[in-house]
């Protein structure tokens, strides 16, 4: 089996398959700090990237193209295949990046969502949002001007041809994430103290977001499904913190639930197997929601989440990542061994492609890592159903 295949064996829970070894990706930062410790075994990290950057252990969609943020070296080096690759994307509507205020600090821009930002000169840290685009319905109003229904500048060039040359790849695709989903985008817009506000104060707002990108994201999805076999959707979600969801179950039915839907209704329509929500957090409370509306599965599922009794509990969702990024912060070997043990687990239950539950954080320990990724690859190779 070629990778693509592989990847879609595993999420089919299909016996007797091998498993498929990935890693989501690495801050750029780790990457420079590796290299100074490893005598440059990972050069080539971009120095347009920032520390805070994510590095993606992938290939480029288009054979012989650069793209800045992926490095195949860490592929070679850790016995990697390639994640699935991202399919270019923009939600946004597009505007024009503007810079308010730049000194040897800092910089202030509006961004192509119209939210000003912040961030710290170097990059060194995430952007700070100062102003939100969206505040009361004639805001989005107004916002919504500012999108058009022709979506040829939001297609990769020579879409045409790239899809037909992607009908025979070895690779999946991924389609969707940051910050597509029907409480992720009306957060991205509006900040999560104005949506939360919104809930209460402003239901037909948040109903009247999530009713326009709905349309949106359908019509413009349309025209890369209808040429493009899609292997993985991804839905942002990111609506949980480590105690639980921020929305009641009550408030999910109410604002997501009717949007879900009528959007898994449509990508079936192009037969898409994999549509998975990415979500941090403690999300056991929604995972029953999201099953019950089509979603087939789970990533990264953080280790604050109980990962064997949700597979007990739903034997047929798919679930990537689940690894505890914790255990390459250290050197306790117990950890390790009981990280392992789950593993083992929910390997012979199928539909699980283990990997550190998020991108690779700066404080990771490399001979750690390692360590880690030889064990994990060396219990993939080993492994009998």
């Amino acid at each position: 089996m070629n990778t693509r295949e592989r990847f879609n064996a595993v999420m089919a829970f299909e016996e007797n398959s091998r498993n498929i070894k990935l890693e989501y990706g690495y801050w750029a930062g780790l990457i420079k700090k590796w290299n100074e410790g490893n005598n440059g075994v990972f050069e080539g990290v971009s120095t347009e990237l920032a520390d805070i950057d994510l590095i993606r252990t992938s290939i480029p969609l288009v054979e012989g193209t650069e793209e800045k943020s992926l490095d195949t070296k860490l592929m070679a080096y850790f016995g990697l295949e390639p994640y699935p690759v991202k399919f270019p994307c923009n939600f946004s509507p597009m505007a024009d990046k503007k810079i308010i205020e730049k000194n040897n600090d800092f910089t202030v821009f509006i961004d192509e969502y119209c939210l000003t930002q912040k961030v710290l000169a170097g990059g060194t840290s995430v952007p700070m949002t100062l102003d939100y685009a969206v505040k009361n319905r004639n805001d989005f109003e107004n916002y919504k001007s500012l999108y058009s229904n022709k979506f040829n500048n939001r297609l990769p060039d020579n879409f045409d041809m790239l899809a037909n040359k992607l009908k025979n790849r070895d690779f999946a695709i991924r389609l969707g994430g940051h910050p597509f989903g029907f409480c992720g985008i009306a957060r991205h817009i509006m900040g999560e103290f104005n949506y939360m506000l919104g809930l209460y104060d402003n239901p037909l707002l948040i109903k009247e977001i999530n009713e326009f990108y709905l349309n949106f994201v359908c019509d413009y999805w349309a025209e890369i499904l209808k040429k493009v076999e899609i292997d993985w959707i991804m839905i942002w979600e990111d609506m949980a913190f480590k105690t639980g969801p921020i929305i009641s179950r009550e408030a999910f039915r109410e604002f997501m639930s009717p949007y879900y839907v009528r959007f898994i209704d449509f990508l079936k329509q192009y037969k898409v197997k994999n549509i998975i929500v990415d979500s941090d957090g403690l999300i056991e409370e929604l995972i029953p929601l999201w099953v019950e509306l089509g979603v087939t599965g789970i990533f990264p599922m953080e280790a604050v989440n109980d990962i064997i009794k949700i597979r007990n509990e739903f034997p047929g969702l798919q679930i990537i990542g689940g690894v505890d990024k914790r255990i390459a912060l250290n050197d306790n070997t117990r950890d390790m061994d009981k990280e392992f043990e789950k593993i083992g687990i929910l390997l012979k239950k199928g539909g699980y492609i283990p990997h550190i539950d998020h991108s690779i954080p700066m404080d990771t320990d490399f001979a750690r890592f390692k360590q880690y990724r030889t064990r994990l690859n060396r219990h993939i190779d080993d492994f009998k159903d």
